[in-house]
């Protein structure tokens, strides 16, 4: 697996950032983010010109951002500017100074910017079927996916440096102005709702309102990815996020973001009313992730985000040489009635299983379930993440009872399943040493109340009582009278 380096400079309406990606294409982990607030976009709430001093900062940013990311030896780098730039009177001049220090800036129209929003989320999950929304400085864009493509999208000048407008508007009121911007932008029929789906959510304001509910409904995680709400969550907290002191107390909001967050959460609860949405999903995947996305081939765009991010790490950090979907197969028998997320959830565990093995013993499982349920990994919610957690907590802890957070993020009964998915890699790991050797002449089924270990060849020599116990642990977690090696 070939490991690139992508970076993307995103000109945006509030701020410029840098983002560099490592990792697998299809996959893309963040290894490093920096953003400077230059706030082009504060000219279109007036005469639309931006000022010289904030051209200056923007050129200066643009210009640290290009050479950072050529001594980070990036392979690829996209620069791309949306709203601010492409609506300003003399957006041109941005460009035209970018290209005087040697960068071309692609200047994103209002329907790109969409489909690479949408593309964001699909990266992330390819099974989206919902509507995605992404709010930045100058705009807002609607995008409805499903099974994987997009569908009708819309862009609205309704970004969070043009809030001014619905300040003491009623949600109704707001719905209504949506429905008028989406008729101008795209005729009355232009941009058609089905109503009772997920809104995901894209954008650094909405994702301070994330970070407010989580703080607000005691929340046990701090990853926004993925984070889901109900729908009547920006009601519920209206009052709070219309009082600053108070949003200053909570100590979860920069002080930045203060200001933004009435307006971007009165917008919110007017595109949930005009969407009917069934919930919330806090996305950290957007334009700049959808940029690389679009650059993949139709088979990369197919390959499981999670299992391609946990292949990738799994391989990077292993003793051995790396096997962890023969692990995945070899376990697979015992489990063969489960349905396709649970295959897919024991999978990533086995991918990730030899990830700790340089931590001192006794904090390994400590560690591993930080890496499972705070990694990178794409395409998971938080009950996904405490499944693979629990596995992997099973793997390196042994009879140590699950921590008890992991129960507030998952159901008991998935937690029960993942618990058993570590036993029979914890039996797999005694039997050659976790180097997966043994993994060829060996196998596991299950029958008539006996659960029995075949071994042949070389693997007959590795028969011994750990093994026989390890065996033993896991046919009672499955419920089986009994337990037999057949060498």
């Amino acid at each position: 697996m070939k490991s690139i380096r992508q970076a993307v400079i995103d000109i945006g309406s509030n701020t410029v950032r840098l983002v560099v990606y490592a990792g697998l294409p299809r996959a893309p982990m963040p290894i490093y983010n920096e953003k400077s607030r230059v706030a082009l976009g504060a000219c279109l709430a007036g005469d639309g010109v931006i000022e010289d001093q904030t051209m200056a900062k923007a050129l200066a940013a643009i210009g640290r951002f290009e050479t950072l990311a050529r001594s980070m030896k990036v392979d690829t780098l996209r620069v791309v500017a949306t709203a601010a730039t492409r609506e300003a009177k003399n957006g041109h001049r941005l460009v035209e100074g970018a290209a005087a220090l040697g960068i071309r800036v692609d200047v994103l129209d209002g329907d790109t910017e969409a489909r690479a929003a949408g593309l964001g989320v699909l990266s992330d999950n390819p099974h989206a079927n919902g509507y995605v929304g992404d709010l930045g400085g100058g705009s807002l864009e609607l995008i409805r996916i499903a099974d994987g493509k997009l569908g009708d999208r819309v862009s609205l000048p309704l970004g969070t440096l043009r809030h001014a407008g619905l300040k003491g508007k009623s949600t109704k009121q707001i719905t209504q102005m949506l429905r008028a911007d989406i008729a101008a932008a795209k005729g009355v029929d232009g941009f058609p709702v089905e109503a009772g789906l997920p809104f995901y959510m894209i954008g650094g304001s909405w994702r301070t309102f994330s970070r407010l509910h989580m703080h607000e409904t005691g929340y046990p995680l701090t990853i926004l990815s993925n984070y889901q709400m109900p729908p009547d969550a920006p009601t519920r907290l209206s009052q709070l996020v219309n009082d600053p002191a108070a949003l200053a107390q909570t100590r979860v909001i920069s002080t930045s973001r203060i200001a933004a967050l009435p307006g971007a959460t009165a917008l919110l609860s007017g595109v949930v009313r005009l969407l009917q949405s069934s919930e919330l999903v806090t996305s950290i995947y957007g334009l700049r992730e959808g940029l690389l996305f679009d650059q993949l081939s139709e088979a990369e765009r197919r390959e499981d985000p999670l299992i391609a991010a946990t292949r990738f790490e799994g391989e990077r950090l292993a003793r051995f040489p790396f096997h962890g979907d023969a692990l995945a197969d070899w376990i697979a028998p015992v489990f063969a009635g489960q349905n396709e997320r649970d295959s897919r959830l024991c999978r990533a565990a086995c991918l990730l299983t030899d990830s700790v093995w340089n931590v001192n013993p006794e904090y390994r499982a400590d560690h591993a379930l930080d890496h499972a349920l705070d990694g990178n990994w794409p395409g998971v919610v938080a009950s996904d993440r405490a499944i693979i957690a629990a596995a992997l907590w099973t793997v390196h802890a042994g009879k140590r009872t699950l921590p008890e957070m992991l129960t507030g993020l998952a159901k008991p009964g998935a937690l029960a399943q993942a618990v058993i998915w570590g036993l029979a890699i914890r039996l797999a790991q005694r039997l050659d040493g976790g180097s997966g050797a043994a993994l060829a002449d060996s196998r596991i089924d299950g029958g008539d109340d006996r659960l029995r270990l075949h071994l042949s060849r070389q693997a007959v020599r590795l028969k011994s009582n750990s093994v026989l116990r390890r065996l033993q642990a896991l046919g009672d977690a499955l419920g089986y009278g009994r337990v037999e090696i057949i060498a």
